[in-house]
């Protein structure tokens, strides 16, 4: 059962449209505090469901415990994930210190390590509060916890609009965005973090804890049952304050020129938020006000926030209404039948999977993309595109083509096991477009080639770069892109495991 909550439950906080409560569970009178299960968005500011946990302790006079836990076993668990993500916890725990908030990390590093953490925090909470989050796990994770003894509730804090106020499916940006155009100047760019009134001090949850630092990283992931072949990216480092280095340099630095930079992928002219967005480890309204409120050109401003808004919200509404957003079978109907006209079209020339995920393809443009997201775990958005398109061209079937894309983003990118992700590869099917001239292979699909878009911007130059990643020191590139690590060390050793 999903419903969303009455305006008179919650009284004084307008956040009816962002949570949902997922049963009818009584709540727990021995509950020693309220539990919020941090899945997806992972900071300790600027967080819906962070705020209404907090409400929820203050009406009941409980501390709040906040848990984040790390599996080996999610589908593409590797190191750069797992590091990624690992890189952000020091610097949560000191902050809910400071705040009187009990935040708990607990790394499950292979199955002989204790399971069901969750639960047995539950067992011992009032009430659990949790992320709402339309695609990869976390719905079937909150199918699970919604089936406990106790309320539980999911919290939207993914973007600026609230995945409720578009009730359906939307076709493609140019349906979106007249209504997103209409909530937008409404709705806030910051979001305040009430104070806890009773401090977790003493609280103490049954449940094993991991104490992270910077320098243990690499020893916990070697200890972990994931894939150890994909290495953490040599660029990008987790963390909210990483994310705020990079947020205040991208503002300073690249905004006032993005209209003019954002398609040219030899230099470092885009934002490269989409990590930190997608860990949540920023919030798009963090990001939002400061794009807003920059002295950038409005032309800069209106075409940063066409992507970070109308095309982010595009893809979370999609996955949010169509079940079927890890398939083909979510594409509008002419796309499938232009797929299923030209299924037996000859492909010029099959190239495996291997050859490709290795970017040894005989086109050195598609190359140098799929070195750039092997190597750093992020892929410009303007190459992303003939990255898919071709792939469509090398393998036998649309459905090979596209569990090839889906499977090599998901184990590189950063940004992959997202909304964006899902309805960026299948863009490149015809999925939020329109139909094209009819050609082979393609049908009426847009169609992409190498020729072309190498004229469109310094494809020499980009190349010629992602070659250099291959074996570069990166301490230059990354303190270029305003990526340099903040180093955070745990205060706190209890329940170490």
């Amino acid at each position: 059962m999903n419903r969303p909550l009455s305006l008179a439950f919650l009284k004084d906080m307008d956040l009816s449209n962002r949570i949902t409560r997922l049963n009818d569970a009584p709540e727990n009178s021995r509950g020693r505090y309220v539990l919020y299960w941090m899945q997806m968005f992972k900071r300790a500011s600027n967080n819906y469901a962070l705020n209404f946990a907090i409400k929820m302790a203050n009406e009941r006079n409980l501390p709040l415990v906040v848990y984040e836990g790390l599996r080996f076993d999610y589908p593409w668990a590797n190191d750069r994930i797992h590091t990624f993500i690992l890189e952000g916890v020091a610097e949560k725990k000191a902050k809910f210190a400071e705040h009187g908030i009990r935040y708990l990390f607990y790394l499950q590093r292979n199955s002989r390590d204790p399971r069901n953490s969750v639960a047995r925090l539950a067992s011992e909470a009032a009430l659990l509060v949790t992320d709402d989050y339309p695609c990869f796990i976390i719905p079937r994770h909150n199918n699970r916890v919604a089936e406990f003894d106790l309320p539980v509730f999911a919290v939207d804090a993914n973007g600026m609009i609230p995945m409720s106020s578009l009730p359906k499916e939307e076709y493609a940006a140019f349906t979106i965005r007249p209504k997103i155009q209409r909530l937008l100047p409404d709705l806030p760019r910051r979001i305040v973090t009430p104070r806890v009134k009773r401090i977790a001090s003493n609280c103490n949850p049954d449940c094993p804890e991991t104490v992270v630092s910077l320098e243990a990283i690499p020893r916990l992931i070697g200890e972990c049952a994931i894939d150890h072949s994909v290495k953490p990216s040599a660029v990008y480092r987790g963390g909210t304050e990483n994310g705020r280095k990079r947020l205040k340099h991208f503002v300073q630095n690249i905004l006032p020129q993005y209209h003019e930079t954002r398609n040219e992928p030899s230099i470092d002219g885009c934002s490269r938020l989409s990590p930190y967005l997608h860990f949540g480890f920023l919030s798009i309204q963090e990001i939002v006000e400061a794009v807003e409120r920059s002295n950038a050109p409005k032309e800069a401003k209106d075409a940063f926030l066409e992507e970070a808004i109308v095309r982010r919200e595009l893809s979370f509404n999609f996955t949010r209404h169509n079940r079927h957003y890890d398939s083909l079978r979510s594409l509008p109907e002419w796309s499938q039948k232009t797929m299923r006209d030209h299924k037996d079209d000859q492909r010029p020339e099959l190239i495996d999977s291997e050859r490709i995920e290795a970017a040894a393809t005989y086109d050195e443009l598609w190359n140098a993309a799929q070195r750039e997201l092997v190597r750093t775990g992020l892929l410009h958005n303007y190459v992303r595109m003939l990255w898919g398109k071709k792939v469509i061209e090398w393998q036998r079937t649309y459905e090979m083509a596209f569990e090839l894309l889906v499977d090599l983003n998901n184990k590189y990118a950063l940004d992959g096991r997202d909304p964006n992700s899902y309805a960026g590869i299948l863009w490149c099917f015809g999925k939020h477009d329109r139909p094209w001239f009819e050609r082979e292979i393609f049908g009426t699909i847009r169609y992409m080639s190498s020729t072309s878009m190498a004229k469109k911007f310094r494809a020499k130059t980009y190349i010629e770069w992602t070659k250099q990643i291959q074996s570069a020191d990166f301490t230059d590139y990354t303190a270029r892109l305003g990526l340099a690590a903040t180093k955070f060390e745990a205060t706190d050793s209890t329940g170490a495991n």
